[in-house]
C-alpha cells in the first residue's frame, strides 16, 4: 500500500491547513483538513476491499528476433477471484531498444474471465534483453492510494546480428569434410557396415552379431559407419585493439554481422559449424547454429593482443572443412606483408580444404589496407575479399564466387525461433 503523489499531497494540505487553523484560530480550516485526511483513509481502505486475485502469463511470439524484424509480446490476465477485478493499472518493463514501457488500463475483468494484452517489440540492436517483471497497481476512484502487486517472472529475446543473404555458389567447391574416401562420402547412406567392437553398455542390442559373440565368448556389436556432413569452422577477431569506430558503425559491429551471416548461409547447406573467438578457443566444439547466433549477438569485445593464438588452436582441432576468417584491416602503419596478424592469417588452416577469408574496414584510409591483406591471401590460396562499415557484404560475397542466386533458405521475416510462454499467479 502506498500513496499516490495526488494523496501525498492531499495528505500534506491536510497537515499545512491544520496548522493554518491553529495559527489563525478558523474552525472551518480544521474541517477541510479532516475531511482531506479522511479521504485518503477511506481511499486506502477501498483499496484493501478491492483487491483481487489475478494471475498473469506472458509468451512471446518469439524468443529469437534478426535483427530488423519485429515481434510482439501477449500478456494474459485471468481473474481467479470470486468477485469482480477493480481497474488493473498493467505495466512491463523491456529495454528501451525493443519498445517503451507498454502501459495499460483493464476495466473490471470479472470471475474466471481472461483478457490479452499485447504490444510489438522491434529488433533495432544485437544483444540478449530481459523482459519483464509485470506490474499491477490498484487505485482508489480518487486516485489518491494505490496497492502494487510485482510478478517477478520474467523472459528474454535474443537479437541476433544483422543478416544478409549470401550467393549459394560460393561454398559448393567446399563441401567436402573427414572420412575414409570420397567414394564412401559420395554413396554413403548411413547404414554401411564399417567395424566390430565389443558391447557396451547402452548399445541397440538389435545390434549385437550373434555370431562373433560365439566366437569370441564376449558380446559384440555390429559398428555402422555414420552419415558424413560437412564441416565448417568460423573464426571471429574480436579484439579491441584490432577494431575501430564505435556503435554501429564500427568494425566490430560490421564483422559480428558478416559471421551471423555465414553462419546462417552454413546452416541452410547443412555444415556442422564451430565458431572460435580470442575468449574461448580451448573449450568450444562443433555447436547448433542457434547456439552460435546467440553467441554472437551477445558477443564483447576481447582484450587479447594478437591472433596468432587463435589461430594455432585451429591446429588441434581437426577436421578438413571450409574455414572462414572474418578479421579487420590491419591496424597501424606497419607495411601489411609484415603485419604480426598478416603473417599468422597466411599460415593458418592449410589442412583444411577451403579457406575464406572477409576483411572489414571502415572505408578511406583503411581500404587500401584491406584490398592489400586480401590480395596478400589470395597468393596464399585464400578465397579473399573486403567489406565496408555500411557497405552490402552479400556483394562481396558474390565477388568469391563469380555472382549466383541467394540461398532461397533465407527468411529474416519468419526466424527460425519457438515462442516462448510463462504464467505466473
Amino acid at each position: 500500500m502506498m500513496l499516490t503523489a495526488r494523496g501525498a499531497a492531499l495528505l500534506v494540505g491536510a497537515v499545512l491547513l491544520w496548522g493554518v487553523a491553529r495559527l489563525i484560530g478558523v474552525a472551518e480550516l480544521y474541517v477541510v483538513a479532516v475531511a482531506a485526511a479522511a479521504l485518503v483513509g477511506v481511499g486506502a481502505l477501498a483499496v484493501r476491499l478491492m483487491t483481487a486475485t489475478i494471475a498473469v502469463r506472458r509468451s512471446a511470439s518469439s524468443a529469437r528476433l534478426l535483427h530488423g524484424t519485429t515481434g510482439a509480446v501477449q500478456v494474459h490476465l485471468r481473474n481467479d477471484s470470486r468477485l469482480v477485478a477493480p481497474p488493473l493499472l498493467v505495466s512491463d518493463e523491456v529495454h528501451w531498444t525493443l519498445a517503451d514501457r507498454p502501459r495499460f488500463v483493464v476495466a473490471h475483468l470479472r470471475p474466471g474471465s481472461t483478457t490479452t494484452l499485447a504490444y510489438p517489440v522491434r529488433a533495432t540492436q544485437r544483444g540478449r534483453f530481459r523482459v519483464g517483471p509485470l506490474t499491477i497497481r490498484v487505485r482508489d476512484p480518487f486516485g489518491l492510494t494505490q496497492l502494487a502487486r510485482r510478478y517477478e517472472r520474467t523472459d528474454e529475446i535474443v537479437v541476433y546480428p544483422e543478416v544478409e543473404a549470401l550467393d549459394a555458389g560460393v561454398v559448393g567447391g567446399n563441401h567436402r569434410g573427414t572420412g575414409s574416401s570420397e567414394a564412401r562420402r559420395l554413396f554413403n547412406s548411413g547404414d554401411e557396415f564399417h567395424t566390430m567392437r565389443e558391447y557396451v553398455q547402452g548399445d541397440d542390442l538389435r545390434m549385437i552379431h550373434w555370431a562373433s559373440t560365439a566366437h569370441r565368448d564376449t558380446l559384440m556389436v555390429r559398428q555402422h559407419e555414420m552419415p558424413w556432413q560437412a564441416e565448417a569452422t568460423i573464426v571471429c577477431d574480436l579484439r579491441s585493439r584490432a577494431h575501430t569506430g564505435a556503435g554501429a558503425d564500427s568494425t566490430f559491429e560490421k564483422a559480428l554481422s558478416v559471421a551471423a551471416s555465414v553462419v546462417w548461409h552454413l546452416a541452410d547447406h547443412h555444415y556442422q559449424l564451430r565458431l572460435l573467438t580470442e575468449d574461448d578457443v580451448r573449450s568450444r566444439g562443433v555447436e547448433p547454429w542457434e547456439t552460435l547466433m546467440e553467441r554472437l549477438a551477445v558477443a564483447e569485445q576481447s582484450s587479447t593482443r594478437g591472433l596468432a593464438p587463435t589461430l594455432r588452436a585451429l591446429r588441434g582441432r581437426g577436421g578438413e572443412g571450409l574455414l572462414v576468417t572474418i578479421v579487420p584491416a590491419p591496424a597501424g602503419n606497419e607495411p601489411v606483408a609484415r603485419h604480426p596478424d598478416v603473417r599468422a592469417l597466411l599460415g593458418a588452416g592449410r589442412g583444411h580444404t577451403g579457406r575464406i577469408a572477409v576483411v572489414v574496414h571502415t572505408g578511406r584510409h583503411q581500404r587500401a589496407r584491406a584490398d592489400e591483406c586480401a590480395a596478400l591471401l589470395r597468393s596464399a590460396g585464400w578465397k579473399a575479399t573486403t567489406t565496408a562499415v555500411g557497405g552490402e557484404f552479400a556483394a562481396s560475397w558474390r565477388g568469391l564466387s563469380g555472382g549466383r542466386r541467394a540461398a532461397p533458405a533465407y527468411a529474416p521475416d519468419a526466424p527460425r525461433a519457438a515462442a516462448t510462454s510463462t504464467e505466473e499467479r
